[in-house]
């Protein structure tokens, strides 16, 4: 007798809050655009992250990375949603820009979006969702400003 009609209504809305939009990390090095994002790609090679969803341009680098739920714990702030949520796993949407500036620098901002795969534990109030947007701890966009600064001369 209750059941929802979807006759003549508009698109459901999000049943979970989206986080705000993070600040991407910034960081200038020495280098070419290209060339750095050559060598992050090389770095996610050799650090053997699970990725996917690659797509590389001149200026652009997007990617998709997935974790388990203890990397998803790591990376994102779990414990930020009005409801206890048990997370299996999670993504993140990864977008590298590249931009050159003077002297042969070039701007490195990384941006990361995450999203947790779950339940909710709340057995009066839980949602029925099981993919929850997640706020990012800064902790992947600075593990991979910090490769870059280990090889590359910084702007002081």
């Amino acid at each position: 007798m209750l059941a929802p009609s979807n006759k003549g209504k508009h698109a459901p809305k999000t049943k979970h809050r989206l986080p705000p939009e993070p600040a991407p990390a910034c960081l200038e090095v020495k280098g070419g655009g290209i060339e750095v994002q050559e060598f992050l790609q090389n770095t996610a090679r050799e650090q053997r992250w699970r990725v996917g969803e690659n797509h590389a341009f001149e200026d652009t680098w997007t990617f998709v990375r997935y974790f388990n739920s203890d990397e998803l714990s790591r990376y994102a702030d779990t414990n930020v949603l009005n409801e206890p949520v048990k997370f299996t796993s999670g993504k993140a949407a990864v977008l590298v820009r590249t931009s050159d500036i003077e002297n042969g620098y070039v701007r490195v901002q990384v941006a990361v979006h995450f999203q947790g795969n779950g339940k909710s534990t709340d057995k009066v109030w839980g949602q029925p969702g099981d993919v929850w947007p997640l706020n990012s701890k800064g902790v992947l966009e600075q593990e991979m400003l910090k490769s870059l600064e280990t090889e590359y001369k910084s702007i002081n």
